[in-house]
């Protein structure tokens, strides 16, 4: 059996061998396939790009948008993009520079991954610098790489991995999802493919979107954070997952074109979906400016991006140096939600600012305060545990201390580490108290 399989690859290999060097000693140099493409999309694009041969039955464009972008990156980006952080010792500076941040999306046969499902479109995009100005990045440059037919994947990845390569540094490979679906993806066609992947760094938008807006929109997903945060118009965009029958029936149909000489449905479906490529990857590059505007103005990212204040103060409570601005954070989104109410009380605790931590902590225990999200139980009994101990060790006021820690040992339900330990704490005051008072009848 494994002689049988390794004779059924090599002629494979050579059969793809053959193809491509058929197609590369052609007389014309074109393919009948590339040829239907590039005519019809000569006659509807509106931007002047025109598809041209880029290896054995693939095709290649670049496209240009105006994006703009700083040259110098916000220090605190990774605060709200940890993958940056993460990446902060296979880096040879703080920040990379924006051009080595690549936008990548497929889109390919299937939507669960797995050996049988192939890629047979990609697109990168790049923040590149116009000639009239070299102090911002004010450019988007989108390449796309299509697939016309199965035999043609080598070279389909073998453009890809170039421009992966690209980079005298490993870029930062930037998706959504990407960790997920994309990239695995790519290393399993180029695993089959005989085909070694080079070195880069992932950035995964899906992760830090959802930190910032899943308790604000109805969903995560690219297109939705695009129409709803980013305010990107869609209308009449191909919806994704109908790329793979698109891409099949693009196969069925593949000579009509040869036939009868007019530009079929298939082909026309196709390029809807080349433009929808297009359109993630103008929405991906965008979404980065919207998180680069974030970690610069936090304070102003909840009234102008919809940001949930309290998980965006939660990405900047994680780092000392941001201290200041993380406490400002939390003083916002302490009037609507009770967690981050909780933690200022805490914080304000820690800065010997003890009558405003009161004042904070004694408003998750009353009821006429009304909260954006319900306060939970458990956030009333650690805010309860706080005030106790503070009213024991601070203020010497034990009966007002066991007060607290028995209305909190009353809720219920309760994590039980949480219950055990105002279980304890209501027993130790209590013998405290009756000694004390023995001491003071005597």
């Amino acid at each position: 059996m494994p002689h049988n399989l390794r004779a059924r690859l090599e002629r494979i290999r050579n059969t793809t061998v053959n193809h491509r060097n058929s197609f590369n000693n052609s007389n014309s140099g074109k393919d009948d396939t590339a040829e239907k493409i590039t005519s019809l999309y000569n006659k509807v694009d509106r931007q002047g790009s025109c598809w041209q041969e880029a290896g054995y039955k693939v095709m290649s464009r670049t496209l240009t948008f105006p994006l703009a972008l700083p040259a110098a990156l916000p220090e605190t980006l990774s605060r709200v993009l940890p993958d940056l952080a993460k990446n902060k010792p296979y880096t040879t500076d703080l920040l990379p520079e924006p051009d080595r941040f690549l936008f990548f999306d497929l889109e390919t046969t299937g939507l669960s991954g797995g050996a049988g499902t192939v890629a047979f479109l990609a697109a990168f995009g790049r923040f590149v610098r116009s000639k009239s100005t070299r102090k911002c990045y004010d450019n988007l440059e989108i390449t796309q790489y299509l697939l016309l037919d199965y035999p043609g994947e080598n070279d389909f990845l073998e453009n890809i991995l170039s421009v992966i390569s690209s980079s005298g540094n490993p870029c930062f490979l930037s998706t959504y999802n990407g960790k997920a679906f994309d990239t695995p993806l790519l290393k399993t066609r180029c695993l089959m493919n005989g085909l070694a992947l080079p070195r880069f760094l992932q950035l995964d938008l899906l992760h830090p979107s959802r930190r910032l807006w899943k308790r604000i929109i109805s969903s995560c997903s690219q297109t939705n954070v695009e129409t709803q945060v980013l305010g990107l118009d869609r209308t009449g965009d191909t919806p994704g997952a109908m790329a793979p029958d698109i891409w099949f029936n693009f196969l069925r149909s593949g000579e009509e074109f040869a036939e009868t000489g007019k530009s079929s449905r298939a082909c026309q479906a196709l390029l809807g979906i080349c433009d929808h490529n297009v359109k993630d990857i103008f929405g991906l590059a965008s979404l980065f400016t919207i998180f680069a505007k974030i970690a610069e103005s936090p304070l102003d990212a909840a009234g102008s991006f919809r940001c949930d204040e309290e998980n965006l103060a939660m990405c900047f409570r994680r780092h000392a140096a941001d201290e200041k601005t993380a406490g400002l954070l939390l003083e916002a989104a302490a009037k609507n939600y009770p967690r981050s109410c909780l933690r200022l009380g805490f914080y304000y605790f820690r800065q010997c600012r003890y009558e405003e931590g009161r004042t904070v902590l004694k408003q998750l225990v009353n009821p006429a305060v009304s909260w954006k999200v319900s306060c939970s139980i458990t956030v009333q009994a650690m805010a309860l545990r706080s005030l106790a101990i503070d009213a024991d060790r601070r203020l010497g006021r034990k009966d007002t201390a066991l007060d607290y820690l028995e209305k909190a040992a009353s809720m219920s339900p309760l994590p039980g580490g949480l219950k055990t330990d105002l279980l304890k704490r209501q027993e130790k005051l209590q013998s405290t108290r009756q000694i004390w008072h023995r001491k003071s009848a005597l």
